[in-house]
């Protein structure tokens, strides 16, 4: 009786044993599939997605959901140029890298007003942008407004070879006039990779069609 009773308690550890590692493989996979930095899909109608993130589509609080994290939702408005609202999201393991991700949302000239007008506070930056923090119905409006871009800042150093390796040829490379960094471009997947030597590198993902906006600053 005894001996029945400890292979049963045995087949069932084995079994169990199994079954983890059939999990966890399971897990891995999961994990793997399109959540890298480099792996950007191209979808049929021109869209791009990473992170499962699909850029003119998915919404703030789906990042939110995929990133099992809430963003801090800030407004900046600064002295020349558009105001513009941003989720940024601190700590970040993707994949197993740990970064920080900045969203960008998609809103009209007058959702950027109310949400201004809204304002439970504002400060000066040195810059001389304003800062505003939102108030708590603009923040859930913001939570489900669509995703325009992200910044993608990982806490590793990338060298040129990696980027290649894994991004790619770039289309163009651009000389940064504000530092020592060059602009990594590549126009059919919205992406634009900041390398620099001395500065860890920054990742910027937009849809394809949007790309212009990243190009015409840097070539004025």
């Amino acid at each position: 009786m005894g001996r029945h009773v400890f292979l049963s308690v045995l087949g069932v550890s084995i079994l169990a044993v199994v079954l983890g590692v059939f999990l966890s493989s399971l897990d891995v996979e999961r994990a793997s599939h399109q959540v890298f930095p480099w792996q950007i899909e191209k979808l049929a109608d021109g869209s791009t997605r990473v992170f499962q993130i699909t850029l003119g589509q998915s919404h703030l609080a789906d990042a939110e959901q995929i990133f099992s994290e809430s963003a801090k939702i800030t407004m900046f408005v600064p002295e020349q140029g558009e105001p513009v609202v941003e989720a940024y999201f601190n700590e970040l393991q993707i994949a197993g890298l740990k970064a920080k991700l900045v969203v960008s949302v998609a809103l009209t000239k007058d959702e950027l007003q109310a949400i201004y007008d809204n304002g439970e506070r504002i400060s000066t930056m040195g810059s001389g942008t304003r800062k505003v923090t939102l108030h708590d119905s603009d923040s859930q409006k913001v939570r489900h407004s669509v995703i325009s871009a992200m910044t993608y800042m990982p806490s590793i150093n990338l060298d040129a070879e990696q980027i290649t390796k894994r991004f790619g040829m770039p289309d163009e490379k651009i000389n940064d006039t504000e530092s020592d960094a060059e602009h990594w471009l590549y126009a059919d997947r919205g992406l634009d990779i900041l390398l620099s030597e001395k500065a860890k590198e920054v990742i910027q993902y937009v849809h394809p069609s949007d790309f212009y906006k990243l190009i015409e600053p840097l070539k004025k």
